[in-house]
């Protein structure tokens, strides 16, 4: 029997939410949640008090996050007023106030699968139950554990890459982290794809024979956790799991809609000058469609508000005006009022902006069918940045890298010969250069802001990196000649670096040729 549901949460389990939702809603309810339900031009708080007085059954989140939020504190007291069914559905162990101690529940810290069985058929009971307090302590689904246990060997293994720096320091504290749900998602998976690689040119740096063998070990052993830890955290079971910085980010329903009978609007483009490139191809492709804009915001009928780093809020009031937030750049800053209704996620890059029009008359149908819930501050990039971003990193980790055991191999001749104090000079101030340069680079263009988010600004540091590569081959050639040393023993100092760099860009060049239209919509425009 169908039932009509009305869900009261903290954002921090928003995760766990909307699966649930989905699961429920696939059961036949009608599932009453704000960011799927609230829609723009209408009194929000109006909008949830005719939610929880069509709701039937009233499910409350219980959480640390949800038990201390001021907001669902009023949404399930109004709920006590209106005499209505309260189930309470157990996410994290947390003291009762005293008014909800009475109230039935369902234990989701354990199993989900067997705990939604059990809400299922509560749903289906006319009244409420009896049930004894719900038992206290640390509880987890046995995915999470799956992961703990993972986590630790990965975290181990990447002690063999400490001289990476960034590897470990997001992996080694890893464990610790998925047992309290808040790790970076995003720089946990690039640092996991990239341990394998770090192990293999730990291997090829060492000296010290008695090392190969385990450093070989720890590389082929690190290939099938480290995709067994991707696989894992990307589960269903760890997305409901984690706070919002800690799940992958998740993309909108691509379901088979029926589009309506077009219907013009007109509509307000509502954004910061460095977004300009993007708000020009959606008035394109919108005017294409018979939408007629409009250059003042009270009198339009759609206003789309671009949020990127540099605007965090409508310019109007979107309880007032239909308002649909297209967010083209994260921002852990959004303000309260986008924050509560459902976005158009261009952050992937321009897409669908031909459905986006024909439903653009149609608030309700376009936030369901297109839009995506609102997220915390997950960072999320086009794939040609992702992967530039991950090629600097990269680069960076072998020219910086692959100079410790060579130094380590010629110290003794470092510190007897009074020529090398030159080359120790230049060596460090070129090591300090390319990490200080990749990591501007690299911020620059994730950030939108700086010198090197521009295509004259990341060529030019390019071709700085290049630069100081070549004078690192000048520096090994220097070490070679004061040794007077004729066999060529070079290979840790400038081959790999030198090979990775002209290789890396040759490929990334093609690949940055075909996507470049989304690495140009990224760069933002002049003021």
């Amino acid at each position: 029997m169908t039932k009509n549901i009305f869900i009261s949460y903290s954002r921090r389990e928003v995760g766990f939410v909307d699966d649930l939702t989905s699961r429920l809603e696939v059961g036949g309810n009608n599932v009453w949640l704000d960011y799927r339900s609230l829609v723009p031009g209408m009194p929000w708080e109006e909008q949830i008090y005719q939610g929880i007085m069509n709701s039937e059954i009233i499910l409350l989140v219980v959480s640390k996050s949800s038990i201390a939020s001021q907001n669902v504190e009023m949404e399930w007291r109004r709920v006590l007023g209106q005499k209505k069914r309260i189930i309470l559905l157990i996410f994290e162990s947390v003291d009762l106030p005293p008014e909800l101690e009475s109230y039935e529940w369902v234990d989701f810290r354990g199993d989900y699968e067997g705990a939604l069985k059990e809400l299922n058929l509560k749903l289906e009971l006319a009244k409420q139950e009896e049930c004894p307090a719900p038992e206290t302590g640390f509880k987890a689904p046995g995915t999470v554990w799956a992961a703990f246990v993972l986590s630790v060997i990965t975290s181990i293994l990447s002690l063999g890459a400490l001289w990476t720096l960034f590897i470990p320091f997001f992996l080694l504290p890893l464990p610790v982290k998925i047992l309290r749900r808040s790790f970076n998602y995003l720089a946990v998976q690039s640092s996991l794809v990239m341990l394998p690689f770090a192990l293999y040119l730990t291997t090829l740096f060492s000296i010290d024979e008695n090392l190969i063998d385990l450093l070989n070990l720890f590389m082929w052993a690190s290939i099938p956790f480290a995709i067994a830890m991707v696989g894992i955290l990307r589960s269903r079971g760890m997305q409901r799991w984690g706070k919002p910085e800690a799940v992958s980010p998740n993309s909108a329903h691509r379901r088979v809609m029926d589009f309506p009978e077009a219907t013009p609007v007109t509509f307000f483009m509502d954004h910061a000058p460095q977004d300009r490139k993007v708000a020009d191809e959606m008035r394109r492709v919108f005017g294409r469609a018979g939408h007629a804009e409009t250059q003042n915001a009270a009198s339009a009928h759609v206003v789309l508000t671009l949020i990127s780093r540099f605007k965090n809020d409508s310019s109007v009031d979107c309880e007032k005006h239909v308002v649909y937030p297209v967010i083209v750049q994260s921002n852990s800053d959004v303000s309260k009022q986008i924050s509560r209704i459902q976005w158009l996620d261009m952050r992937w890059g321009i897409r669908n902006l031909e459905s986006v029009a024909k439903l653009l008359p149609h608030p309700a149908r376009l936030l369901r069918g297109l839009c995506i819930r609102p997220m915390g501050n997950q960072v999320v990039l086009p794939a040609p940045v992702l992967y530039l971003s991950y090629f600097l990193a990269f680069l960076a980790i072998v020219c910086i890298g692959s100079w410790f055991p060579y130094v380590l191999q010629y110290s003794d001749d470092f510190l007897t010969y009074v020529d090398f104090d030159t080359v120790i000079i230049q060596l460090a101030a070129s090591l300090v250069l390319f990490g200080a340069l990749s990591f501007f680079m690299i911020k620059n263009l994730v950030e939108r802001r700086g010198p090197f988010s521009s295509l004259i600004g990341l060529i030019l540091g390019m071709l700085a990196l290049g630069g100081i590569i070549h004078w690192q081959i000048e520096l090994d050639n220097l070490v070679f000649a004061i040794l007077n040393i004729t066999v060529d023993y070079r290979g840790f100092s400038s081959y790999y670096p030198w090979t990775l760099y002209w290789a890396g860009n040759f490929l990334m060049l093609i690949y940055l040729w075909f996507k470049r239209m989304d690495l140009m919509y990224w760069f933002p425009a002049k003021k």
